[in-house]
């Protein structure tokens, strides 16, 4: 029973699994190789599912905090080139 205050899931939303078999591929993919396009799509992904019929309440509930936290602060957004995984992760040497 979808929740009364939640927005509803497009009438495409199409089945669960698959986006949150995605999810779990992107994850695996950032998780080997930090990129803020895979953050923001996970971040969306997240959204789908936390308004998706199909979900629990909980998932719902989880997806919806998880959400917010793969934004990040807006001002990662804004910083130059390289500098948004700062403090993240140690730039890589350049080998040559």
């Amino acid at each position: 029973m979808p929740q009364p205050n939640a927005s509803p899931a497009p009438a495409d939303a199409g089945g669960l699994e698959p986006i949150i078999s995605g999810t779990l591929t992107l994850l695996t993919h950032f998780a080997r190789m930090p990129d803020l396009a895979v953050s923001e799509r996970i971040a969306c992904n997240l959204a789908l599912i936390a308004r998706h019929p199909q979900a629990s309440p909980a998932l719902q509930e989880v997806c919806a905090g998880l959400f917010t936290d793969w934004l990040g602060p807006l001002r990662l957004q804004d910083a130059p080139a390289g500098a948004e995984w700062g403090g993240v992760l140690p730039m890589p040497r350049v080998v040559q």
